[in-house]
């Protein structure tokens, strides 16, 4: 595993019943082949892998990035 470029702890909710558990989630290229960037969710279950094309990444990115957008917008209207 190469450093991450993100480590973000976090809280990470799973299963049903809705539990949430102490987590992080990390972002990194996959060691042996550059062009696969990996993102990782770890927690007390073990680590969840995936890996993504730059195409995919860029895909969720601009999702996380619209997302996170519109709820600072949210957020600001309720204040």
């Amino acid at each position: 595993m190469t450093t991450p470029t993100l480590d973000l702890e976090t809280t990470v909710t799973h299963d049903h019943p809705v539990t949430e558990t102490p987590a992080t989630i990390q972002i990194d290229r996959d060691e042996f082949d550059a062009s696969v960037v990996r993102l990782a969710f770890s927690g007390q279950w073990g680590t969840t892998y995936v890996n993504l094309t730059a195409t995919e990444a860029h895909t969720v990115a601009s999702a996380l990035e619209k997302t996170a957008t519109d709820a600072a917008n949210a957020e600001a209207t309720d204040e």
